[in-house]
Parts: structure tokens; C-alpha cells; sequence
């Protein structure tokens, strides 16, 4: 492991109007696999699509499966998820309203969401890579006022400047999962 990933690390300050947006889904009749994976896999194209145009605003985002799938991403703004949402060039909105058609009313499969635009917040990994927040807007050591998760949120207060130390020869993309 390297030096950089064994350390204990934070996430920089996030941009103003940075937003958190959780989505997922649970097939509630795994019988009616009709109804749900096409559900299902339109969720890795969406993320496919948004990783390959930066200027749609997605940061970072992981997907969790299991019997329930969710996704974790980082946008640079609410503004820019909405306009994702409902752009109707981007895969979004043609399954979106397919769903609402065909599925909304069923119980073969149910979905949920919920956006955040990130203000009070804290965060902190150790022996990985970094993670979440830190993974989308980067990261920086664990130092003087951040040893703590007192420390890191009291910096998180919108008026504190962008962490200058924060590593930028380092992508996200390039740490493993």
C-alpha cells in the first residue's frame, strides 16, 4: 500500500453548491424480472453516459448491488442533476417516464432518491483509498484541525477557504474501488 493511501486522509472543501445525490432500487418480485431489470440496467448506462461528459457536473459516483442497488454520487450542483434529469438527449428521461408509464403503480420493483447540497459535513478514511467526498472534490492528510471530527467540521463552514494542500497530482479516477 502506499504511503499516500496508509495515511489517514480528508476530504478537500467541497465547491459551494456541491450536491450529494442517492438513488436506488429494490425489486420487491424478483419472479418479474420483466418489470424490473430493465430497471436495473439502465442505471450503469446513465453512469456511463455522465463519466463520459464531464460538463454534465457528475464529480464521482459509485453503484452498490444487491438485492437493492444504490448509487452514490457527487455533482458539482443540484442545478446540474436537475438538468441531467431532464435533458431529454441524456438516458435519463426516456426510462424515467417509461417507469411512470409501465411500473410506477406495481409493486414489482420500487425506487427512491434523495439530494443533499453539501454544507455542515465531515469525512475521513484510513489504510484505502480515499472515498466519497473525499474521492469526488479530493483530499488532503489529516493535520492541524482535522484530526478530529470536531476539527473537520467546524472547516466545513461555507466560508472557509479551499484546502491548499490538497494532493492534485492525484486523480480520483485513478484510485481502485
Amino acid at each position: 500500500m502506499s504511503s499516500r493511501r496508509a495515511a489517514r486522509m480528508t476530504n478537500a472543501v467541497p465547491p459551494a453548491g456541491t450536491a450529494v445525490f442517492v438513488i436506488g432500487m429494490r425489486v420487491t418480485r424478483p419472479w418479474r424480472v420483466r418489470a424490473w431489470l430493465p430497471v436495473m440496467a439502465a442505471m450503469p448506462k446513465m453512469l456511463i453516459h455522465l463519466r463520459r461528459r464531464p460538463e454534465a457536473g457528475m464529480l464521482d459516483a459509485r453503484l452498490y448491488m444487491g438485492r437493492s442497488l444504490m448509487v452514490l454520487s457527487y455533482w458539482r450542483s443540484a442545478d446540474d442533476l436537475r438538468r441531467f434529469a431532464s435533458d431529454p438527449g441524456a438516458p435519463h428521461l426516456p426510462v424515467w417516464r417509461w417507469f411512470n408509464r409501465e411500473l410506477a403503480d406495481t409493486d414489482s420493483v420500487g425506487i427512491w432518491h434523495e439530494t443533499y447540497v453539501v454544507g455542515k459535513h465531515e469525512s475521513i478514511s484510513s489504510g484505502m483509498a480515499p472515498q466519497g467526498l473525499a474521492r469526488a472534490v479530493g483530499w488532503c492528510p489529516v493535520g492541524a484541525g482535522t484530526a478530529t471530527a470536531a476539527g473537520r467540521l467546524a472547516r466545513s463552514r461555507p466560508d472557509v477557504d479551499r484546502v491548499v494542500s490538497v494532493n492534485d497530482t492525484a486523480n480520483p479516477s485513478d484510485s481502485p474501488e
